[in-house]
């Protein structure tokens, strides 16, 4: 395996596991389903796995990636439709989690956005082809980070936890002065 596949798989595996992580200890807070909270972030991203790293078929394929998983581990067809009803809205884009568990999928993913090093990773990886050069790139991260901060988190100790981060990566992202030419 080259280093630059090395790369994805590792930032895939990484981010998976924090997605998880917080998952669990949001769910332990809130009461919501422990147990599918954590599939569901588990499984989110589940398709990059197999290299499908864009929309709608990264959504579309790691939502029958984890229907097939579950069933081969015997999950109920309620528990498989409940984990797919949390990954379905949990980017928060023109919809939002209508259960618990989504809302712990949306507000774990946009913690592990906002405090790993997601944004400095992300354009080595390969995955993001909307950003065709560093100003692309930027912009693409400051509309990201407001959807991560804003729509995407539910609860507010987890809100106030990455306030500072958000605000870090906000002066970073938007510091124009970094690309500007002298005069």
């Amino acid at each position: 395996q080259g280093s630059g596949q090395q790369i994805v798989f590792m930032s895939f595996e990484n981010h998976v596991e924090v997605v998880a992580k917080y998952a669990e200890e949001i769910a332990a807070k809130t009461g919501a389903n422990k147990e599918i909270s954590v599939l569901a972030a588990l499984f989110h991203d589940v398709a990059r796995a197999w290299n499908v790293d864009e929309e709608p078929n990264l959504m579309n394929e790691s939502l029958d990636r984890a229907s097939k998983i579950m069933k081969q581990c015997e999950y109920s067809e309620q528990e498989i439709e409940q984990v797919k009803s949390a990954i379905l809205p949990h980017s928060c884009r023109g919809t939002i989690p209508k259960t618990e568990e989504g809302r712990v999928l949306a507000t774990a993913d946009a913690l592990a956005h906002l405090l790993t090093d997601f944004y400095f990773v992300l354009p080595f990886n390969g995955w993001l082809k909307a950003a065709k050069d560093f100003e692309g790139y930027r912009n693409w991260v400051l509309e990201k980070i407001e959807r991560d901060f804003g729509p995407k988190i539910f609860f507010e100790d987890e809100k106030e936890e990455v306030r500072a981060d958000y605000e870090a990566l906000c002066k970073v992202f938007g510091n124009k002065t970094l690309n500007s030419k002298e005069e």
